[in-house]
């Protein structure tokens, strides 16, 4: 008895699919265009963009409490991510390293001065009383009691302070850089200081106590910066006005360099670190490095891709076109998802990809070798499809779990390579079941792509 033509009807849940699939497609296409050059695509980690890699230690930590060393730990980490955020680096990885360390990546870091300048930057801000001024390096000043102590400016020259600290970069809200608007100054740029209400109200207080004709001294780091009169005209704003006429009564002054000035406004807004810290280790990776890198990792991509795709055609024909269809959308997806969640490719991540063109291609392989054993039972297209997928559900579900296990055990314990790896890895896995699972059986099942499954009429006569 003849069988009656297969159709491909269209149920609710095939539209779904359907439409799951066409969104996921476009959306990924939309995510990763223009596709070239890849620096403008994803993200990049340092050993394809290049940068510096720093493990900094805390001075001291080590012997703080348990709980105190935590505790300090997380507040440089916190500061440190600060800084770096408000001075405009990327795809940076700060974190813990080696228990008491802490490790800092810096793509695109292109002066490792600057970078070591901007996190090695205490930015401890302390407002003193001048009990004499030197005039220059020569002058010879001698605390005169142990309530007294000198420090030197950026030029040497010596000011003997009072060691009472009475103001501290705690009181500020914000640090901006001005162009310094002395005409003694041109050329030089100052930091413009905003206090908070509180800091504000503790400044004015500072003013009325000091008097007029005193010298306050604004000390970064144990280093003199200005020490600038306290004029009548401003003792009377903080008397009659209070803490609102004082907020932005204050500035760092004698800088040369933007860059430099940039930094320490940051590290003003960022806030002190509560203990000094020394680079134990760092690595620098150049450009050309990365850009070398770039072009072998892709060029390993393209190979790879293009032959499984030969592969595939020539092994399964017809069916090869499902398998590649499948490659590609997974392709799309993996590009997109980094593109989506600022994920960071390293040269590791390269290698999760190629990995995964073949994890793929390996989930299609198992479904059509099952799809063509119900066939050879005597089974109509749709339902040796359908049978070939429910009995390969398992395999594929235990291998590609298993994997993903890997990937994050990876990306929870791993450097930033490694975490790259596991990165490109798991979202190559759930891609993988995806492509297998939603967009290869849609096809099989209503494209007709199922009809071309090969059968021997002999093993199915039996």
């Amino acid at each position: 008895m003849a069988q009656r033509p297969y159709r491909h009807h269209m149920t609710r849940g095939d539209w779904l699919r359907f439409v799951v699939v066409l969104v996921v497609a476009v959306g990924a296409l939309y995510l990763v265009y223009p596709f070239w050059p890849l620096q403008d695509v994803v993200q990049l980690g340092l050993d394809l963009q290049g940068g510096v890699r720093m493990v900094l230690e805390g001075e001291g930590v080590d012997e703080m409490s348990a709980d105190l060393r935590a505790e300090t730990i997380d507040r440089l980490i916190t500061i440190i991510d600060n800084r770096v955020n408000q001075y405009g680096l990327a795809n940076t990885e700060i974190r813990k390293f080696g228990g008491d360390r802490i490790l800092v990546s810096l793509p695109g870091a292109a002066d490792p001065q600057a970078a070591r300048q901007l996190i090695g930057q205490t930015a401890l801000l302390e407002f003193r009383r001048v009990v004499e001024a030197g005039s220059s390096p020569l002058d010879d000043l001698v605390p005169r009691s142990s309530t007294q102590e000198v420090l030197k400016n950026r030029d040497d020259v010596p000011f003997l302070l009072g060691t009472e600290i009475l103001l501290t970069g705690a009181a500020l809200s914000d640090a901006r850089v001005q162009a310094s608007q002395s005409l003694t100054a041109a050329g030089q740029y100052q930091i413009a200081l905003t206090f908070t209400q509180e800091g504000a109200q503790e400044f004015a207080r500072v003013l009325l106590q000091l008097g007029a004709g005193e010298r306050l001294a604004i000390v970064l780091d144990n280093t003199v910066y200005s020490a600038p009169v306290i004029q009548e005209s401003i003792v009377q704003v903080a008397r009659n006005q209070g803490w609102r006429g004082v907020q932005d009564g204050s500035s760092i002054s004698g800088i040369n360099d933007a860059d430099e000035a940039r930094i320490l406004a940051i590290a003003l807004r960022a806030g002190a670190l509560p203990v000094a810290i020394t680079i134990v280790d760092e690595e620098t990776v150049g450009p050309t490095l990365g850009d070398d890198s770039i072009r072998r990792g892709m060029m390993t991509i393209v190979i790879g891709f293009l032959l499984i795709l030969v592969y595939m055609m020539v092994l399964y024909r017809v069916l090869g076109v499902v398998a590649n269809l499948a490659l590609i959308l997974n392709m799309l997806i993996v590009f997109g998802a980094l593109v989506l969640f600022r994920a960071v490719l390293t040269l590791p991540g390269i290698a999760g990809i190629i990995l995964t063109i073949g994890m793929t291609v390996d989930a299609n392989v198992i479904i059509f070798e099952r799809v063509k054993e119900e066939r050879r039972t005597g089974k109509s297209p749709l339902a040796a499809v359908r049978s070939g997928f429910e009995k390969s559900l398992s395999t594929l579900l235990d291998a590609n779990i298993t994997t993903l296990i890997t990937a994050l055990i990876l990306l929870l314990l791993g450097t930033g390579p490694i975490r790259g790896f596991a990165i490109t890895l798991g979202i190559g896995v759930v891609g993988s079941l995806f492509c297998a699972l939603v967009a290869s059986r849609l096809l099989l099942e209503k494209a007709g792509f199922s009809t071309f499954i090969p059968v021997r009429v002999s093993e199915a006569s039996e």
